[in-house]
């Protein structure tokens, strides 16, 4: 049986959706609760940063990947003929 490795992107899809949507959440109360001192925006901008440049260092990682390359996914170890006994 062999699989995409594109397949992988589907649970690393999943996760940067819960992040984007927690890091949204946080801008939203920053925002609504009017948490404007000089401090919190210093965080959320660190914040933001950090999260750009993990964003830029994994799409430079991942960028030269060929998504199309079979996974070969084989359950030969339970084989009985494989079996030492």
């Amino acid at each position: 049986m062999s699989l995409p490795l594109a397949i992988i992107l589907i649970p690393y899809g999943v996760i940067v959706l819960v992040f984007a949507i927690v890091a949204l959440l946080n801008v939203y109360h920053l925002i609504h609760y009017s948490a404007t001192s000089k401090t919190s925006f210093a965080f959320t901008f660190i914040f933001l940063a950090g999260t750009a440049v993990i964003a830029f260092l994994t799409w430079q990682a991942v960028g030269g990947v060929d998504w199309q390359t079979p996974i070969s996914i084989s359950l030969s170890s339970s084989s009985p003929e494989l079996l030492p006994y």
